[in-house]
């Protein structure tokens, strides 16, 4: 069952966070403040991918083996996520520019993550 959920609620992060931060792009390109609509979406991407994190490492702990590339690119997730937590302070001068670029890039990730599920290094 949390296999099923971890699978589908993938593609749901995936797109949430795609939409998010396309969205993002366009206010920084039509030079439009942030407001709390956009704030609501960046923290639900966020914990949109906190929550598929979360099950893949569930999973992970109960014997289920994703591939050595799967769950090198949920590392990665997790360390950009951290980074972001890490330097959002500096992040204020344009938020929109950095948040958008950070939650495409993650989602990115998170594609790669999905396609090489199974595959290992040997």
């Amino acid at each position: 069952m949390v296999s099923v959920f971890h699978t589908t609620w993938a593609w749901i992060s995936i797109y949430l966070s795609g939409f998010t931060g396309l969205l993002l792009l366009f206010y920084f390109l039509a030079n439009k403040q942030k407001n709390y609509f956009i704030d609501y979406l960046v923290k639900l991407s966020i914990i949109s991918i906190l929550i598929q994190i979360s099950a893949g490492l569930y999973l992970f702990g109960t014997g289920v083996n994703p591939g050595s590339f799967h769950l090198f690119y949920g590392v990665v997730i997790l360390f950009t996520l951290t980074f972001l937590y890490i330097y959002r302070d500096d992040m204020n001068k344009k938020p929109e520019l950095f948040w958008g670029l950070a939650i495409l890039f993650i989602m990115g990730l998170a594609i790669r993550a999905v396609l090489t599920f199974g595959r290992g290094m040997g």
